[in-house]
């Protein structure tokens, strides 16, 4: 069994506390749901043989596809989907147990938010898992969320087995999330202040922003190229530039394929004192910055000891290896705080002296 595979069906057996999950019979054998039974104890039985996930909503169609041992956003260029996020969908769709059976009347689905999604005004989200074939394993219309009060785990939602007249509400919740950049693995680099020596902004007009520290026993950077009637801002100011990479994530992402950038384009790198040298090149495309990312290991300046947050030599590679491997045939598009901090100026930076 792939180890993906394994993980889903161990965060299902976890959540149920229920060590024989793989007896519970397929969907064909269940028969009518009782109440306080699961809705869908087969998925769990089936994990392995889920191939893609469907989402239908009101505002459009999100499919997640298994690729290997990973899952994949075909959308985004088939870039790696959050596999916490599909677990939780996993564990969630299968721990919906039954509390009260509501209505089998068309004519009130659309007050639960449980119609079928080609229904005039339909509100509901239709949740697929399917196989290879693109054949439904598990499908249910997703509807309002009921939450407790004060955390106490009474969360319920109002759900409907596709093809199934009857509509539930359901113990347990559900988190489909709208937008799918959300269902991807949104995490870039994650640099700590602690580890960096120094980091340089290359402008497009040929001039540099750098700031640094000689030791990582020294807490603030230093602003390079203060004139003399001015001074640097604070050292929050300063130190935002050494944290552009500290938990980086995207708010979108596209392939690389076919796009060109010149040599002289924003180029923000920060160096550690272990050795790691990563890069974003900035590039516009009709009107957005986008950021391909690259890493590299180079000769440390100071070895482990030098500081509790640095790395040796051999992780260091490693970490270069993977952020270079995972991250180079991408562009990015970035929040706007880290954009800001890619972009600094030295003049951004400084502030009159005091009279």
């Amino acid at each position: 069994m792939r180890p993906v595979t394994l993980s889903i069906l161990g965060g299902i057996a976890i959540a149920s506390a229920v060590a024989a999950v793989v007896f519970l019979p397929p969907a064909d054998d269940a028969g009518p749901a009782r109440l306080g039974e699961r809705l869908f104890p087969d998925l769990a039985t089936r994990a392995g043989d889920v191939q893609a996930i469907e989402l239908q909503r009101p505002d459009g169609t999100i499919v997640l596809r298994r690729a290997g041992e990973t899952w994949v956003l075909p959308e985004r260029g088939g870039y790696a989907a959050d596999t916490g996020r599909i677990r939780q969908l996993f564990v969630e769709v299968s721990e919906l147990r039954t509390l009260e059976a509501k209505t089998r009347s068309k004519d009130v689905y659309a007050s639960l938010e449980v119609e079928d999604r080609d229904a005039a005004g339909a509100k509901s989200t239709r949740v697929a898992f399917k196989t290879a074939q693109g054949q439904d394993i598990v499908a249910l219309l997703a509807g309002k969320n009921r939450f407790g009060r004060g955390g106490g785990g009474d969360d319920a939602v109002y759900v409907r087995r596709a093809g199934d007249a009857q509509a539930w509400l359901a113990k347990g919740r559900l988190t489909v999330n709208r937008d799918a950049v959300q269902w991807l693995e949104r995490g870039l680099s994650d640099v700590a202040r602690e580890r960096v020596r120094e980091a340089r902004i290359d402008h497009a007009d040929g001039t540099s922003t750098v700031v640094s520290r000689p030791s990582p026993a020294e807490r603030d950077f230093v602003l390079a190229d203060v004139p003399e009637d001015r001074k640097a801002k604070t050292g929050w100011e300063i130190g935002s530039v050494a944290a552009a990479f500290e938990k980086l994530e995207f708010d979108d992402v596209r392939k690389a394929d076919g796009v060109a950038i010149t040599a002289a384009a924003l180029t923000a790198t920060t160096t550690t004192f272990d050795g790691l040298e990563i890069s974003a090149r900035l590039v516009e495309i009709e009107g957005t910055p986008w950021a391909a990312l690259s890493a590299k290991a180079t000769p440390p300046a100071q070895l482990p000891e030098g500081g509790p947050a640095l790395k040796s030599a051999d992780e260091v590679r490693a970490e270069a290896e993977r952020i270079q491997t995972r991250l180079a045939p991408w562009l990015f598009k970035l929040p706007v705080f880290n954009l800001e901090n890619m972009r600094r100026k030295t003049d951004d930076l400084l502030e009159p002296k005091d009279p």
